[in-house]
């Protein structure tokens, strides 16, 4: 994204038509896309439910399988999901979106996001919660920390051949015992180094691996990844 000022140029626009001159500046933007965030639905029985997209403003699907905004899923004890629209057998949920900067284009004196709120355009990393990691280390780092976040393997070996490259709302009569969500946020130029154990993570993302692992319960899990520029 292209922007001259506050005006965000358009394609179809003319560099002229801006009145653009010698020696102003222009700003060149990445558009921020969230990396194939997955729902996985286990329950203790099979059960008829529903799962339903809804995102900020700031963002809007670009990708979304089975293609459903609110997907209709019988669940299988085995974690597997039959898609009632479709007609599907899938093993998840699976969208992506991407910022609607045009729309709400980030001032360079953004404000910080409540806590109760996330979103990547104006998300932030310090030595709080993040590590610098060697590339050869990142996926043997991941899969540790994953692990520790209660991922089972399927999803730890997904989200790592990913980043080798919240809108979650459930709408049922039943609503899950446990949600956990993870949204690795990466960019260059951190600071601190990965010495610490992989267990930091857990109180970092703020989930109860012991009840993500209870198979008595209907737990939901959500992974994805974005990168951030602020």
């Amino acid at each position: 994204m292209a922007q001259f000022g506050v005006i965000v140029l358009q394609n179809d626009r003319s560099i002229r038509s801006y009145d653009i001159r010698n020696g102003d500046t222009i700003r060149l933007r990445v558009i921020p896309l969230t990396k194939k965030p997955i729902i996985y639905l286990y329950l203790p029985s099979d059960i008829d439910i529903s799962v339903k997209l809804s995102l900020i403003p700031e963002w809007s699907l670009s990708v979304i399988y089975p293609v459903q905004l609110e997907w209709n899923v019988h669940t299988h004890q085995d974690g597997s999901l039959t898609e009632h629209n479709s007609g599907l057998d899938v093993s998840y949920l699976f969208w992506e979106a991407k910022a609607n900067l045009e729309a709400f284009p980030p001032s360079p004196a953004f404000k910080l996001q409540q806590a109760d709120t996330f979103n990547p355009i104006t998300s932030n990393l310090d030595d709080m919660d993040s590590v610098v990691i060697p590339v050869g280390k990142v996926a043997v780092y991941l899969d540790k920390s994953l692990m520790a976040l209660g991922l089972h393997m399927e999803a730890r070996t997904s989200f790592v051949t990913c980043v080798h490259m919240h809108y979650l709302s459930l709408f049922n009569h039943k609503q899950p015992d446990v949600v956990t969500r993870v949204c690795m946020l990466f960019k260059a130029n951190a600071q601190m180094q990965a010495e610490k154990d992989v267990d930091w993570w857990v109180d970092v993302v703020g989930v109860d691996p012991v009840r993500a692992g209870d198979v008595t319960l209907f737990r939901v899990l959500e992974w994805g990844g974005t990168e951030v520029f602020n």
